[in-house]
């Protein structure tokens, strides 16, 4: 999965709710964090790792926004 951040989602306190939504749904999708601003990939550790759902991606489109979550 990938998710990408905009310079206003690359704030800490946003960050650690993401972190912690994403180890709420553990499951076998690796998750790839997309900074926009420098172009950069960060491939995040194995503890947060996803099940893919719904629900989930709703939930972190409304922190992040509108577009920023992709399967691939």
């Amino acid at each position: 999965m990938f998710v990408k951040l905009t310079p206003q989602a690359e704030k800490p306190e946003l960050l650690a709710r993401l972190k912690e939504l994403l180890q709420q749904h553990p499951g076998p999708v690796a998750t790839v964090l997309f900074y926009e601003q420098q172009q950069k990939l960060l491939a995040l550790s194995d503890a947060y790792r996803i099940k893919p759902s719904p629900a989930l991606f709703s939930e972190m489109e409304k922190m992040l926004g509108e577009g920023t979550v992709k399967i691939k």
